[in-house]
């Protein structure tokens, strides 16, 4: 059993969207971004300003570590609804810290919207509500419709992440509920793709080529 725990991110608020700033765009890895935890990845990117950049893995669950022991940790009685829920891996940065990324069908004063159609909570309070709430039956919940937990984020600095959309290790396009909610996590990445009208057949070396720096991100 992983010795893990949900220690729930608070004071990291999304900043708001302006142009060139990437909150509420998923990052595709690119066949060239070859680092073990984003290699094939897709990130969702939370918050986005000139001093940094937050965002959560969408499409790697963990296997060894599962929803019931969660709660469990955190003294939650899982009820059955708890088996059939998975737990990401959201990126390197502090591992043990937890966030739900979910539909804006649940909405709280903990609640932080991310884009169009996607929020985030980082609540004791939430987990509780997708296990079914105290003293639920655990056939029904009273969480969001959609959601996803995941377990540690990644994070960028001052330039960090501009550099690295220079560098063509990552593409870019606007996040939607239909594509991070309702695909299985290993078909995130070709459906993105295939959402610019890409597939991974049509990358070459050429493709490492760096970007005209003044092309604007999104």
């Amino acid at each position: 059993m992983r010795n893990l725990s949900f220690t729930l991110m608070t004071g990291q608020t999304p900043s708001d969207q302006s142009r060139d700033f990437l909150q509420g765009q998923l990052l595709i890895a690119m066949p060239n971004l070859r680092d073990g935890c984003f290699d094939h990845s897709v990130v969702l990117i939370c918050s986005h300003d000139d001093s940094h950049a937050m965002g959560l893995i969408v499409n790697k669950e963990i296997s060894d570590f599962s929803f019931p022991e969660l709660l469990q940790q955190l003294k939650i009685e899982p009820y059955k609804v708890a088996e059939k829920r998975k737990i990401n891996f959201g990126g390197p940065v502090e591992t043990k810290r937890g966030i739900v990324i979910h539909s804006r069908d649940y909405m709280s004063e903990d609640t932080t919207t991310v884009c169009d159609g996607i929020a985030l909570t980082a609540t004791r309070k939430i987990l509780s509500d997708l296990n079914g709430g105290p003293g639920g039956s655990g056939q029904e919940t009273s969480g969001p419709a959609k959601a996803i937990l995941c377990m540690g984020h990644a994070g960028w600095g001052p330039g960090q992440l501009e550099s690295e959309l220079i560098q063509n290790a990552w593409l870019n396009l606007p996040a939607t509920p239909e594509l991070i909610f309702t695909a299985k996590p290993r078909q995130i990445w070709k459906r993105a793709l295939a959402a610019l009208g890409i597939g991974p057949s049509m990358f070459s070396a050429a493709w490492s080529d760096i970007r005209d720096p003044d092309m604007p991100l999104n």
